[in-house]
């Protein structure tokens, strides 16, 4: 028979903790932000601080109502004190639904508002829209016309030239190019004795290069780098140098050791320097959607690998414990979806909640079932736009994924 313990397992208290979190977030995206939300849509600029004059209002206006006509999308912009207690992102994404900004079925508005009083900024972009004004594309309008106009008071010019760059992006154009300053040569300098020392380090951990073949190299390698590019500095360089090399040595050199991560680390290495080489000579690329979300998605591969090992570990040593923590986890998968009520997408946010509660339930079992040394009687947790004309008005779209960027100044 199996027993389970009166006192809950902490890994099973901390699902139920996020279950309950998940839940008190999804309540907290239906319910509106208070106050201005039920502000009107009635022309395309609204301006609530009195900081706009006349004429850059109007400007505004007929520049985005000809938009419309051309396009379709439909742009807002609203300036306003403050948005309370909410924070700008829910606030703009409540604002976006309740004037229903865009067409009905393509969701093509964008709406740009202003808390001045909070020193905050947000652009918001519905569906239909996302692919042409990205989060990248948001955010380097905020950071680098909107945020420092706003900064020398300048708020008029900020918001006209983010309605010129959106509508430069909905007519199909481009953003041109921010001027970079190039890779300094002492960077180059720092990153090849890196390099350097790495390889060093790997010779000499197989055993290929004997040490005082290795120090003549590394000297000569840094007298040459410090000629190159040490400049003013070359004393301060004589010493970095070898000191990057023996990072890089001491570093790779211990991973030769472990073969599969010292490849597994080569090839991320090689992934990143080739995301960096087309970034730089091909096309553009997002960083967020090429170095972070890879990486993300290694982490959950290797989570899942691990639950994997702790669930074969535990059913070698005891299937009844096996079979009784499953039972657990499953009904952690039923409880966070219930909580969750969402439908469909509820059900699919509770699968990596029930998988990391599995990894605690399961690896907690192997663990008592070691120290117990018993295979039939071990513990377990218990579970846990459209319109056409110059005034503005719903345009029946309003779907939005919260898309877009925000900034503060």
């Amino acid at each position: 028979m199996l027993k389970f313990p009166m006192r809950p397992a902490p890994g099973v208290l901390l699902i139920v903790l996020m279950g309950w979190l998940c839940l008190s977030s999804a309540q907290a995206d239906d319910t509106a932000p208070p106050g201005l939300v039920t502000v009107p849509l009635n022309q395309r600029v609204i301006d609530l601080t009195n900081t706009l004059d006349p004429a850059s209002q109007s400007r505004m206006t007929t520049q985005l109502a000809s938009l419309e006509q051309r396009k379709g999308a439909q742009v807002a912009v609203m300036l306003l004190p403050s948005t309370g207690e909410a924070s700008i992102e829910d606030f703009a994404n409540q604002l976006f639904r309740a004037w229903r900004l865009g067409r009905k079925d393509v969701n093509d508005g964008i709406l740009l508002l202003v808390a001045k009083g909070d020193r905050k900024v947000r652009i918001e972009v519905g569906y239909g829209l996302e692919g042409v004004v990205t989060d990248l594309l948001a955010h380097r309008i905020i950071e680098e016309h909107i945020t420092p106009a706003f900064r020398q008071g300048d708020y008029a010019g900020g918001i006209q030239q983010a309605v010129d760059d959106l509508t430069v992006l909905v007519d199909g154009g481009s953003l041109p190019e921010v001027a970079t300053a190039g890779f300094p040569p002492e960077a180059y300098a720092v990153l090849l004795a890196f390099m350097f020392g790495g390889v060093v380090g790997v010779l000499m951990g197989a055993e290929k290069l004997p040490w005082r073949r290795a120090l003549i190299a590394v000297v000569v390698v840094t007298l040459l780098l410090v000629a190159v590019a040490g400049g003013k500095n070359w004393p301060v360089y004589l010493i970095l140098l070898p000191l990057c090399m023996l990072i890089g040595g001491a570093t790779f050199g211990a991973l030769w050791q472990a073969r599969a991560a010292f490849y597994a680390v080569l090839g991320m290495l090689a992934y990143i320097a080739g995301v960096l080489l087309t970034d730089h000579f091909v096309r553009d690329l997002s960083m967020i959607h090429w170095l972070a979300y890879p990486f993300a998605g290694l982490v959950i591969l290797g989570l899942y690998f691990a639950l994997f090992v702790v669930m074969k570990g535990l059913w070698k040593e005891s299937r009844a414990s096996f079979v009784a923590r499953l039972v657990v986890v499953l009904v952690v998968y039923g409880v966070a979806g219930t909580l969750i009520d969402m439908g469909t997408t509820g059900w699919l946010l509770a699968f990596p909640l029930a998988s990391f509660a599995g990894l605690f339930i399961f690896a907690h079992g192997i663990s008592d079932d070691s120290g117990s040394g018993s295979s039939g009687g071990s513990s377990s947790s218990s579970s846990s736009s459209s319109s056409s004309s110059s005034s503005s008005s719903s345009g029946g779209g309003g779907s939005s994924g919260g898309g877009g960027a925000s900034g503060s100044w």
